[in-house]
């Protein structure tokens, strides 16, 4: 009998390391300790109901890994590095009654706050000379993007919307985020991604899939059907990184040309609901003539065949001359469709 896969604590070292081997690439959460350590931690609280910010990094080694612990590691910043993986880093705000970053009246406190986030995740990735197309920091919070500004932040960036606030139940969070959602359909998010520079957009299922999808103004689409050849005219490639996603969702999605965030990560799923192959690692380790490839490992006349077929089947606006110019051995264009794993190896209670 083979030995049972032990799901790892979201958001850990050890889940991390697992996914991005695993996958095309991970996401996590950061937050900033009393002693001004970035640490590894969803949500606003500890299990003991403590809010994260007014905790030393001592006091959340129960709850939480630190940053520069993964950035230790070999297996997580090797793949970073040198075989195109790709890592989406999420800056979490401090919940307002902890009277950090502002408290409730946020303003210019709240910019300053995110800003010394972002310059600390700078000064810790610098050493590592990533990629342009690896890594993108995104936040929920409105404050970000001029947090960024004020960073100098040179690596890509994105918006987390509609917003959802760090206080209040997930009910709550959901019905304040409504007007947002209902306002913006995700042609229309596109096109604000584009205007801010934003590489990429990451995007609810619901936008795409379900009932709620009809509710926003403006274009509605979908994963199949008309809605999908909408989508795919609105887009001409522009990325957008889907979450929540799981197993069931996962070929819908990537036959769409997208990424899905899972959060099924066992090494037991081998198959698909409809019986085919799981492909983890879509675009790290892509089909190539019958064989999975790493993509360090193709030639540059093999990405270009690889990409040429990618950008003809969903429509990319780039030419392949331009996807080429962003592609190296450890470079993945933004349009190829991944699998990112969501907190590491997925979402845990623990």
């Amino acid at each position: 009998m083979g030995v049972t896969w032990a799901q790892p604590r979201q958001n850990s070292v050890e889940a991390l390391c697992y996914g991005i081997n695993q996958f095309d690439g991970v996401e996590f959460d950061l937050r900033l300790t009393t002693d001004g350590e970035l640490v590894l931690h969803h949500d606003n609280t500890t299990k003991d109901d403590n809010y994260v910010e007014l905790l030393s990094s001592d006091e959340m080694k129960p709850f939480a890994d630190k940053f520069d612990e993964l950035l230790a590691r070999k297996d997580f910043t090797t793949p970073w590095q040198e075989q195109g993986k790709t890592v989406c880093i999420e800056l979490k705000s401090p919940h307002p009654s902890s009277g950090v970053g502002g408290g409730w009246k946020g303003g210019s406190k709240r910019v300053e706050y995110i800003s010394s986030m972002i310059k600390m995740v700078d000064d810790a990735i610098a050493e590592f000379e990533l990629p342009e197309g690896t890594t993108v920091l995104y936040s929920f919070d409105k404050k970000f993007l001029p947090a960024v500004k004020t960073a100098g932040w040179s690596h890509p960036k994105a918006r987390l919307m509609p917003t959802l606030r760090e206080w209040g139940s997930g009910n709550l969070q959901r019905a304040i985020a409504a007007p947002s959602f209902i306002a913006h359909s995700l042609p229309r998010l596109m096109r604000k991604h584009q205007k801010w520079g934003a590489p990429m957009i990451p995007c609810t299922l619901d936008y795409l899939h379900g009932i709620n999808r009809h509710l926003t103004l403006g274009t509605s689409v979908a994963l199949t059907g008309k809605g999908l050849e909408k989508l795919t005219k609105a887009r001409k490639g522009f990325p957008a990184f889907v979450w929540p996603v799981r197993v069931h969702h996962e070929k819908l999605i990537l036959d769409a040309g997208l990424t899905p965030l899972t959060d099924d990560a066992s090494p037991e799923i081998t198959h698909l609901p409809d019986g085919s192959p799981r492909l983890t690692r879509p675009a790290s380790e892509p089909l190539f003539d019958g064989q999975h490839v790493p993509w360090h490992e193709m030639t540059n006349d093999n990405r270009k065949e690889f990409l040429s077929a990618q950008r003809n089947r969903w429509q990319w606006s780039r030419s392949v001359d331009q996807l080429m110019a962003a592609t190296s051995e450890n470079q993945i264009p933004w349009e190829v469709p991944r699998i990112i794993c969501h907190r590491g190896a997925g979402k845990t209670t623990f």
